[in-house]
């Protein structure tokens, strides 16, 4: 538990969360022999294929080359397959391959699962109230980041889904 300085903090409170959270996911998807990097790339291209790789790296947070490290992992699972983009072959386009599509209800109760723990105990309008709190903090980072480094995250509206 933070000290309590640290309790005021939202920040203490959100890294918390994304380290508990990576910790639940690596352990679930552990299970089915992938780790948390992976299932973050296959939540975003399930919930949209034919990405880039760098728009992958741009959504997921992470840089262009663990990405590439965890798509050749899920290339070897057979569970995404990358093909060079028509207008500009040098843009690599990631689909998902018939495997994915097999374990993707694994997924969604591993999403499900780690939402309804972490919201247990809220009313739904609680949940409603703290979505939106979170959907704007989510906002304000971007927009902070983006005026520092414009290319390297995408805008709300085309790049975060909602869980």
């Amino acid at each position: 538990m933070p000290c309590m300085k640290d309790a005021e903090r939202i920040t203490t409170w959100t890294c918390m969360i994304s380290r508990l959270s990576t910790l639940f996911v690596g352990r679930e998807m552990g299970r089915l022999g992938f780790g948390p990097g992976q299932f973050f790339l296959l939540t975003a291209l399930f919930g949209e294929e034919g990405l880039s790789q760098d728009e992958l790296s741009r959504r997921v947070g992470v840089d262009k080359s663990n990405t590439s490290r965890a798509l050749a992992k899920l290339e070897e699972y057979r569970l995404i397959r990358r093909q060079s983009d028509p207008h500009n072959h040098r843009v690599k386009k990631v689909y998902l391959e018939p495997g994915a599509l097999k374990i993707r209800k694994e997924f969604k109760k591993i999403q499900n699962r780690w939402n309804e723990e972490l919201l247990s105990g809220f009313s739904e309008a609680e949940k409603r109230v703290l979505l939106s709190a979170v959907k704007k903090m989510a906002d304000n980072a971007e927009a902070v980041l983006c005026e520092e480094q414009p290319q390297e995250l995408v805008s709300t509206e085309s790049g975060r889904k909602s869980a």
